[in-house]
C-alpha cells in the first residue's frame, strides 16, 4: 500500500494538542493514527505562526505556544514546506477562483501540488476546495483510514 500523504491544517494540529478544544478527540486520534501508519505529513511554513497565535489566544501563555509549536515540529513524518513564489502564486490563483481565504488557499495549493489529502476543521475551506483535492474533517479522515 502506498504511503498516505496528508496536508494538515493548523486547526487540526491545535485541536489535537489542546484538550479543551471541541475537536480534541477526533483530531488527537487522527494524528495518532497518521503517525502509526507512518503517513507523510506536510505543513506550509505559515502553519507554525498560525498555531502559536491560536494557542496563545486560547491559553494566554506564550510559553505554552512555543512548547506546542516545538511538539508539532517533532511529529514523525513531518515536512514543513516554505511558501515560495510558486506556491504563493498557486494559492493566489485558488483564492481567486475558489473564493478561499488567503492562508487557507496555501494549504489547498500545497495539497494539490503534492496530490495529498487535506485535513482541516474549516468547513468553508473544505467546501471551497476544488474537486482535484480531497479534503476531510478529522472525523471523516479517521473513518476513511479505518475502512482501509
Amino acid at each position: 500500500m502506498a504511503a498516505l500523504v496528508c496536508v494538515l491544517d493548523t486547526s487540526v494540529l491545535v485541536g489535537g494538542l489542546r484538550p479543551g478544544e471541541p475537536s480534541y478527540a477526533a483530531s488527537r486520534a487522527l494524528l495518532e493514527m497518521l503517525v502509526q501508519q507512518r503517513a507523510a505529513l506536510f505543513l506550509p511554513s505559515i502553519a507554525l505562526p498560525e498555531a502559536a497565535a491560536a494557542i496563545v489566544r486560547g491559553s494566554g501563555s506564550d510559553r505554552q505556544a512555543r512548547e506546542d509549536v516545538a511538539l508539532i515540529l517533532q511529529l514523525p513524518g513531518l515536512v514543513v514546506v516554505s511558501v515560495d513564489v510558486t506556491l504563493a502564486t498557486q494559492a493566489a490563483d485558488l483564492a481567486a477562483s475558489q473564493r478561499i481565504r488567503g492562508c487557507d488557499a496555501v494549504y489547498v495549493a500545497l495539497a494539490r501540488s503534492l496530490g495529498a489529502i487535506l485535513i482541516t476543521l474549516d468547513r468553508q475551506q473544505r467546501e471551497r476546495t476544488p474537486s482535484s483535492v480531497t479534503a476531510f474533517a478529522p472525523a471523516e479522515a479517521l473513518a476513511e483510514l479505518r475502512r482501509r
